[in-house]
């Protein structure tokens, strides 16, 4: 019991962790006064692949790169994981904390790999993770998504979108010209937050959001968007939860 609440206390410590880094970087990912965009770092953008559990799987994966900060989910496996990364110009490490998707914190993980060109000519990240509580291991490869390469703008998302999660919870939001969110869900939970462009030339959102009149769901979340094929992935934390939406026009 000691030892299950000693891992809880190193998850927790971890999520903060992870959390005061990303309050750094969302100041320089975007200035809100200036309203300048930051160039494009050398492994930023949308990567997708797979991965396997100890040769199960395999498990869909995508992943956003921000400045040295990663944004992933799966739906196959119902994770998704906030971290960090590092690159020496061939190899990456990242530390991620997983979260349950739609749910809590419940391990955290590295993944080391390599930066190559596959038979295709496309970028490729062929990596090996373990996780640090589960001990599980397994490998995951993922490949620059070209669908970054798209310009972001506020006009492009602006309108009503709505929701409804494997759990049959819909939510319902609109997106003004400035960027205001406003929706609620089918529990009565509220929603109000904002988007902002992060650079003009490429596919990714920066999203603000707090949750209200939601029981133990309240609060202030931080996370990322993109579009892709009309539908607006969204994926948004705190230190509590994870959340993730597949949000299409209505």
């Amino acid at each position: 019991m000691v030892k299950n609440i000693r891992k809880r206390i190193k998850i927790f410590l971890s999520v903060i962790l992870f959390y005061l880094l990303v309050a750094c970087a969302n100041k320089n990912i975007i200035d809100e006064n200036s309203q300048e965009t930051i160039a494009k770092g050398p492994l930023d953008g949308i990567w997708t692949g797979e991965f396997d559990i100890r040769g199960r799987g395999p498990y869909d994966f995508t992943v956003i790169h921000l400045n040295d900060k990663a944004f992933a989910y799966s739906l196959k496996a119902k994770a998704m994981c906030l971290g960090t990364l590092k690159f020496d110009g061939e190899n990456t490490f990242h530390e991620y904390v997983l979260f349950a998707l739609d749910g809590g914190p419940f391990d955290w993980a590295n993944v080391t790999g390599t930066l190559k060109n596959n038979e295709q000519g496309q970028k490729l990240l062929a990596s090996h993770f373990k996780t640090l509580n589960g001990g599980d291991t397994g490998a995951l490869n993922i490949v620059y998504n070209e669908i970054y390469d798209q310009s972001s703008s506020l006009k492009a998302i602006q309108g009503e979108w709505g929701y409804t999660d494997r759990d049959e919870l819909t939510t319902n939001i609109s997106i003004d010209e400035k960027g205001t969110i406003a929706g609620d869900d089918s529990d009565g939970c509220e929603y109000i937050g904002y988007v902002d462009i992060i650079n003009s030339n490429y596919n990714a959102y920066k999203i603000n959001v707090e949750i209200k009149e939601c029981g133990s769901t309240n609060g202030v979340y931080e996370g990322v968007s993109f579009l892709a094929e009309g539908v607006f992935k969204l994926q948004i934390a705190n230190p509590q939860y994870a959340l993730f939406y597949a949000f299409e026009r209505k």
